[in-house]
């Protein structure tokens, strides 16, 4: 069983990672300094005690991580944001990752449907001439999501060019985002590679 004091230590653990460089949750285990008698003296102490109580550690992980990889800035999530919309982004997260084949399918025929309707390569979707790549700007409009542009960054390794010749708040922010939300992610790249391979050639 899992006790709210542990719930806290996870939430600061988890904002940590996704604030800071130099923190990595599972590089240090999800452990950081706190004290259980600072703790009990929160105003939200009783928060961290019913989530303690109504969910398991790993629900509790979710929720928090989706919380965190649906705010539009996770450097700035605070637990009010876990308190009025971490039900629903974990409901939201939750459904995309049981659903994450068909999503991927649906977001690689998105960008098929823009290649050819702009008569373009499939190597110019990646290309950073004149500004944001094509496929980052599928993701900016919404027409693939997060982790679509994950998993064709995993099988083509295009970010670590995008990291030395895009320098704008907006794509440093989301490569700081992408790096720490990677790790959580179990990938079958070898699925999804054939996939994609299939949908584009």
């Amino acid at each position: 069983m899992i006790h709210g004091f542990d719930v806290y230590k996870m939430y600061l653990a988890m904002k940590l990672h996704f604030s800071s460089p130099k923190y990595d949750f599972f590089q240090y285990e999800g452990k950081v300094n706190a004290k259980e008698e600072t703790y009990q003296q929160r105003n939200d102490f009783y928060f961290f005690e019913t989530l303690a109580r109504k969910y398991k550690k790993e629900e509790i992980q979710e929720l928090l991580l989706a919380t965190f990889i649906l705010s539009k800035d996770p450097t700035k999530v605070w637990i009010g944001d876990i308190r009025t919309a971490g039900r629903d982004r974990w409901m939201a997260f939750t459904k995309l990752q049981q659903s994450l084949n068909y999503t991927v399918e649906q977001d690689t025929e998105s960008v098929v449907e823009h290649l050819g309707a702009e008569r373009a390569s499939f190597n110019s979707l990646f290309e950073t001439v004149g500004g944001h790549p094509t496929i980052l700007k599928l993701y900016i409009k919404r027409r693939i999501n997060l982790e679509t542009l994950i998993i064709f960054d995993m099988i083509l390794g295009f970010m670590k060019d995008w990291d030395k010749q895009l320098t704008d708040p907006l794509w440093e922010g989301l490569s700081f985002k992408i790096k720490k939300y990677k790790p959580f992610l179990s990938i079958n790249t070898t699925k999804y590679r054939e996939l994609i391979r299939n949908k584009v050639l």
